[in-house]
């Protein structure tokens, strides 16, 4: 294959599917153990953690191979991704964050438009800059989605916070 026949996306599209990949994992984890999770949920939740684990692998998978590794599919897998974090918002127990899904929502927009970038524009190399820029960035805006989900996850049913750690006797 030629230099000029690779697909070379941004070198901040894989961190971003990092980003990406995280939030869904952290969706997919809030939806298994939510406290009133029932089995649609997490069903959902266990296909949003695999298709979380596979943004993380074609990240790492791109930044290693210098080039984009299954535009088409990655496309695909970003779209399926915020699919199953909207209906995991829709779902009985409604206890997705909304914040984390907006998050997924523009994060998938971002990775699917500079893979599309890249198929168009290929880049010339990695720039590690654009790799430090784009981690910062991303890490300012997921943890908080990723604390969002945790709490999502410990609503009760009258909208109470339950606590992690009972202090019951103390």
């Amino acid at each position: 294959m030629t230099e000029r026949g690779i697909d070379r996306a941004p070198s901040w599209v894989p961190v971003a599917a990092w980003g990406l990949g995280l939030v869904e994992i952290a969706l997919g984890a809030a939806a298994i153990v939510a406290i009133q999770a029932d089995t649609l949920s997490r069903v959902l939740g266990v296909l949003s953690v695999v298709l979380g684990l596979g943004a993380l692998a074609w990240g790492a998978a791109s930044l290693a191979l210098d080039r984009t590794p299954a535009p088409r599919g990655a496309v695909a897998g970003v779209s399926v991704g915020v699919l199953v974090a909207l209906v995991l918002l829709a779902t009985a127990p409604g206890r997705a964050s909304v914040v984390a899904i907006a998050l997924e929502i523009a994060l998938g927009v971002v990775v699917a438009c500079g893979i599309l970038r890249g198929r168009r524009h290929p880049s010339r190399r990695t720039s590690l800059g654009g790799v430090i820029a784009a981690a910062a960035v991303v890490t300012v805006l997921v943890v908080p989605a990723l604390g969002a989900c945790q709490g999502a996850a410990l609503l009760d049913a009258d909208g109470t916070v339950l606590p992690v750690v009972s202090h019951d006797g103390h």
